[in-house]
């Protein structure tokens, strides 16, 4: 069961994820902290985030989305926001001939 976000007292209002990307990663942030539910803007530390659980996310992000986020990424882009657009560009990277919304729109979640 999950610990409801309003329990940690954040920075950050709620604000709901706005694509199919960013709810992907808020509910895996979800699984892996055991809070729900994940906003926006809400800090992966903050959250309860730590180096392990940062390492776990990012194995879980390679094998969900099939691209490599390296694990110092959500130090430096520690919400779903950021974490996104870095996905978004890493796809991008990846798929030099495909826009990045493509990929992610077509992918089988």
């Amino acid at each position: 069961m999950s610990m409801p976000r309003e329990e940690l007292k954040l920075s950050t209002a709620y604000q709901p994820p706005g694509d199919d990307l960013q709810r992907r990663l808020a509910d895996l942030w979800s699984q892996k902290l055991g809070v729900a539910p994940i906003g926006l803007h809400d800090d992966f530390f903050e959250l309860g985030g730590d180096s392990l659980l940062a390492a776990d996310l990012q194995l879980a992000i390679d094998r969900m989305l099939g691209v490599e986020i390296p694990t110092w990424t959500l130090f430096l882009t520690p919400t779903v926001a950021e974490l996104a657009a870095t996905v978004v560009e890493a796809l991008a990277g990846a798929q030099p001939d495909q826009p990045a919304t493509d990929h992610v729109a077509g992918m089988h979640w």
